[in-house]
């Protein structure tokens, strides 16, 4: 569920907090824990509103029935009633079991934010475009959460009121659902993510992460310093400091990880939450920070990280 990227989010927002703010150790560890739950149920929230959009469109399909609305009518059975996608997470019980476990009654509670948005679709271009052929199910629902549930600011309001921590989560859950529903297009028998996190090593992986960084004292910091000699250390943004931090620390500390993958997964981070050349800076940085560790010998790598 969390892959690798996600969590060194995590970890660099608990890093950026404990930088900024008086917040010990332990209570930045546990917020790992519970920003890792709370990610995931978000991302069970999101296709539960897929769900949510079925019951509606039934709702509507409905009134319409004894209205007369024979146009619209048809339309909302063809796209939404006989999805083969929407149908199948409207009837998957790890979803009903897990919007009871999780207490995920956020639609139920706003009912009236389902009604607007499945409003909003019906009145979209996308529907428009799906009307005159042969549909797609799943590429329509595809198509509906790209180009409609992600871009509706309403939504994304909720999203940040409702929950701590959904505001930074939505490009990255947003993310996962758009891989999801591609590969279910593909292999139908896809289910549902179970787990938060992949497995016990991810977990294990993000904690460590932190607690190496958070303990760092000077070594680093002397480090960086030598590397940016035109640069006062508070001119240096304080996440691009934390970020040359942590990829340091994985290639010394973690013997598993290719060197490459790191600095290609920092380069990328800095892109999402730094400032618009933070990632040449990084770049150019830690690859020559890199040169400087191998020649001493202080890069320590297992098969698994020489591929």
């Amino acid at each position: 569920m969390l892959n690798r990227r996600h969590i060194r989010i995590k970890i660099l927002q608990l890093l950026y907090a404990k930088k900024t703010g008086n917040i010990d150790n332990v209570s930045l560890l546990k917020q790992f824990d519970l920003a890792s739950t709370n990610f995931y149920k978000f991302f069970l929230t999101q296709l539960l509103l897929f769900k949510e959009i079925f019951i509606e469109s039934k709702r509507i399909f409905n009134i319409n029935k004894n209205k007369y609305f024979k146009n619209e009518d048809n339309l909302i059975e063809d796209l939404f009633l006989k999805n083969e996608l929407l149908l199948f997470l409207n009837s998957n019980k790890f979803l009903i079991k897990a919007e009871e476990q999780f207490k995920l009654n956020y639609w139920k509670l706003n009912v009236n934010k389902v009604q607007n948005i499945f409003k909003i679709i019906l009145e979209h271009e996308v529907i428009s475009k799906y009307s005159n052929k042969k549909i797609n199910s799943y590429q329509l629902v595809h198509d509906m959460y790209k180009n409609i549930i992600v871009c509706n600011e309403e939504l994304f309001n909720f999203y940040e009121d409702n929950e701590l921590g959904w505001s930074d989560d939505f490009p990255l859950v947003n993310t996962l659902i758009l891989s999801w529903l591609t590969n279910f297009s593909i292999d139908q028998s896809l289910k549902i993510p179970r787990k938060i996190f992949k497995d016990r090593s991810d977990k294990k992986f993000g904690k460590d992460l932190f607690k190496v960084v958070v303990k760092d004292k000077d070594e680093t910091e002397k480090i960086i310093n030598d590397y940016t000699p035109e640069w006062d250390n508070d001119r240096i943004a304080v996440i691009d400091k934390i970020i040359l931090k942590m990829c340091i620390y994985e290639f010394t500390t973690f013997p598993s990880i290719p060197v490459k993958v790191s600095i290609n997964e920092y380069v990328e981070i800095s892109k999402e939450y730094s400032s618009p050349n933070s990632s040449t800076f990084v770049n150019g940085v830690i690859n020559n920070i890199y040169k400087n560790l191998l020649e001493k010998d202080l890069i320590k790598k297992n098969e698994r990280g020489l591929q």
